[in-house]
């Protein structure tokens, strides 16, 4: 059985030349309009468009997943997710141009609208900003997660840091179970900057 505390963080695999993205400027989904909608399912959303960003790949390999930090998942990857009906994420369709002009389809962005404060402050490395936090490690506080029920915190986005996207091991193995390109899942006690 799983540990109902057994989380993961997604990041990009940085180990081939796996492009980082950026809203595109032009889009009508920019960085600040993401922003509007960081607590809150985004309305009748269109088609987002996000460009390549630097650095730039001779060479870009296309996998599953790219990360703006958000994450823009493939087909595949969405076919996994949206069974799943998993409260506080929203999978909107988008595209990804690449600096070279060339156009990938079949992608959505995985808005994360469940953000949750679970970070154990005694037992995690970070400095407190004004607004936010900088983590260098970090331990979850299960007792602060065990008053929610694991149905509303498969995948979510720490609240300290809107940037770490947790995912529940249930939630990474169906997804590892497509092989997935692009993307890796670190466990939580094992991540660090």
């Amino acid at each position: 059985m799983t540990n109902e505390f057994d989380y993961y963080v997604l990041e990009r695999d940085s180990s081939n030349t796996y492009p980082l993205i950026m809203c595109d400027e032009d889009s009508e989904h920019t960085e600040e309009y993401l922003y509007d909608y960081e607590d809150e399912k985004i309305p009748e959303p269109e088609v987002m468009e996000f460009t390549f960003s630097e650095p730039y790949f001779s060479k870009p390999v296309i996998g599953d997943y790219f990360s703006q930090p958000d994450s823009v998942i493939s087909e595949k990857i969405k076919e996994v997710l949206a069974p799943m009906n998993i409260l506080g994420i929203q999978l909107i369709p988008a595209t990804v141009t690449s600096n070279k002009g060339d156009i990938y389809e079949d992608y959505y962005y995985v808005h994360i609208y469940n953000n949750i404060e679970a970070m154990d402050k005694e037992n995690s490395k970070y400095d407190k900003g004004e607004r936010s936090y900088f983590i260098d490690k970090f331990k979850l506080d299960e007792n602060h997660l065990k008053d929610i029920p694991l149905k509303e915190r498969l995948i979510f986005k720490l609240a300290e840091d809107l940037t770490m996207m947790l995912y529940h091991k249930s939630v990474v193995d169906a997804i590892m179970a497509v092989n997935p390109t692009g993307l890796k899942f670190t466990k939580v006690e094992n991540w660090h900057i």
